[in-house]
C-alpha cells in the first residue's frame, strides 16, 4: 500500500483537521452546530465570523457553565466584564431592559446576538430605530417624551460632571425644541412612527447606533 497521498487528498485531510480544531483553526462551542450558527446568520445581521466571536468571548465567561448549558444566563457584572462596549455605555442599564429577554438584568447568549445585531452596520435602518426607540423611552410609556429627552441629554453629558452640567430650564427648552421639530400629532411627545421617520432623515444615525464588534 502507498504510503503517499496525491494533492486531492492532502486538501481533503486538511480540511478535516481544520474542521474538527485538531489544527487550531477553528474552536467548537458545545450546543453552538453548524446548522444552528447557520440559522444565527439568517435571523441576525450578523455573519458567522462575529457570531463565533461573540460565542469566544462569551464562553470564556465561565466554560463549564456554557458547556452544561448552552442557554445559560450570566448576569450584568459577568457580560460586563467580558464586552467593554457595555461597560461605559451611558445607556447601559437600558440595554439591558430591553435586550434581556427574561428581564432578569442577565444575558443568554441568543439575547446578546439580538442586541449586537440590532448595532451592526449591516442591520437596516428601521429595524435599528424601532430598538432605539424602546431604550429611549426611559420610562417605558409607548412615547418619547420632553422628560425621557430630559434625561437622555443628562446621560449624554454625563451630568454627575458639573463641568458637563446643563441646568433644568436649558434642557426643558432643548426638549421642547426637538419635540417641536419631530412630533406630527401635537401630542407633545413622539410615537414610534414618528421617531422612524424623524431617524430616516439623520444620516448620522446609522453610524451612531453601532457597536464594533
Amino acid at each position: 500500500m502507498s504510503v503517499f497521498v496525491d494533492s486531492s487528498d492532502k486538501r481533503l485531510i486538511l480540511y478535516c483537521a481544520w474542521k474538527t480544531g485538531i489544527m487550531g483553526g477553528s474552536q467548537s462551542y458545545p450546543g453552538l452546530t453548524e446548522d444552528l450558527l447557520e440559522d444565527y446568520t439568517v435571523l441576525t445581521y450578523l455573519n458567522k465570523g462575529e457570531i463565533l466571536h461573540l460565542m469566544k468571548k462569551f464562553y470564556s465567561i465561565d466554560p463549564d457553565k456554557v458547556t452544561a448549558n448552552y442557554n445559560h444566563r450570566f448576569g450584568k457584572d459577568d457580560i460586563l466584564k467580558a464586552f467593554d462596549v457595555l461597560r461605559t455605555n451611558p445607556f447601559q442599564d437600558r440595554l439591558f431592559r430591553v435586550f434581556s429577554s427574561q428581564n432578569d438584568e442577565s444575558f443568554s447568549f441568543e439575547d446578546l446576538l439580538d442586541l449586537y445585531s440590532a448595532m451592526s452596520s449591516e442591520c437596516p435602518m428601521e429595524v435599528k430605530a424601532a430598538w432605539a426607540f424602546r431604550i429611549f423611552d426611559l420610562d417605558e410609556d409607548g412615547q418619547i417624551s420632553a422628560r425621557d429627552i430630559s434625561e437622555i441629554i443628562d446621560r449624554l453629558t454625563d451630568s454627575e460632571h458639573k463641568s458637563h452640567y446643563i441646568e433644568l430650564s436649558s434642557k426643558k427648552k432643548i426638549a421642547d425644541v426637538i419635540l417641536k421639530e419631530m412630533q406630527f400629532d401635537h401630542t407633545g411627545s413622539m410615537g414610534l412612527v414618528e421617531f422612524k421617520i424623524v431617524m430616516s432623515r439623520i444620516p448620522e444615525f446609522q453610524n451612531s447606533f453601532y457597536f464594533r464588534i
